[in-house]
């Protein structure tokens, strides 16, 4: 199997954002008297984009989010997020090393269902922004993962950069933490390595590869 590419899923696989994420919206929710623990974060909200987050929320707490209140309350989360960030950015161990080597060799890209704004701030602290293209987040797609579109999208965009090379689905490798990032990346036709950061390795078995770290991955080199 030969990969061109490489696709990473941002929260989870890069950063370990999840607890950012919680705390953000622990503080957007306080004013309306909705909270939660890191047991129901875990169990329920893990790997969802902040759209598909607030309805998840919503059928738990029996509380319905308006359109109009999801484009409130989600840029009020991102500057949450990016408050916390400011205070240091949770690498993931071997990412930097992975990243370096990889970058070398192949295309890299982010397919994510975090905000564009905070994956760029983030990128832009580790000195990273000219590594990733494309960058894919909830922005450029209507339906979040275990849904292919934004994984497709990447490819589409990745075939675009190469212009006249080839680039197939096959060709892509996905990086991902979660059961719903593993399933949008076999329906969108690439193979998918998991890192257990978010969820057991049992969780994790439909992909192909699964490992602790990236420090344990050495197959690409």
């Amino acid at each position: 199997m030969t990969f061109k590419a490489i696709i990473f899923d941002f929260d989870g696989v890069i950063t370990d954002t999840e607890p950012v994420h919680m705390q953000a919206w622990l503080d957007v929710f306080r004013p309306l008297g909705i909270s939660f623990g890191k047991e129901e974060y875990d169990a329920n909200y893990l790997g969802f984009n902040d759209r598909d987050f607030l309805d998840a929320v919503g059928r738990i707490h029996n509380r319905s989010f308006s359109a109009d209140e999801k484009s409130i309350l989600i840029p009020k989360k991102l500057k949450q997020s990016i408050g916390l960030l400011n205070k240091g950015i949770p690498v993931l161990p071997g990412v930097e090393e992975f990243i370096e080597l990889t970058s070398k060799k192949f295309l890299l890209a982010i397919c994510s269902g975090a905000m564009k704004e905070e994956v760029q701030f983030i990128l832009k602290k580790l000195g990273w922004t000219k590594l990733f293209d494309p960058i894919i987040t909830q922005e450029d797609v209507a339906l979040g993962k275990p849904d292919p579109e934004g994984y497709r999208l990447t490819l589409k965009k990745l075939v675009e950069r190469l212009s006249s090379h080839e680039l197939s689905a096959e060709n892509c490798l996905a990086i991902e933490d979660s059961p719903k990032g593993i399933a949008a990346a076999h329906a969108a036709g690439m193979s998918c390595l998991a890192i257990s950061n978010s969820y057991p390795p049992d969780a994790l078995d439909d992909a192909e590869w699964v490992v602790g770290s990236l420090e344990e991955f050495e197959m690409l080199f």
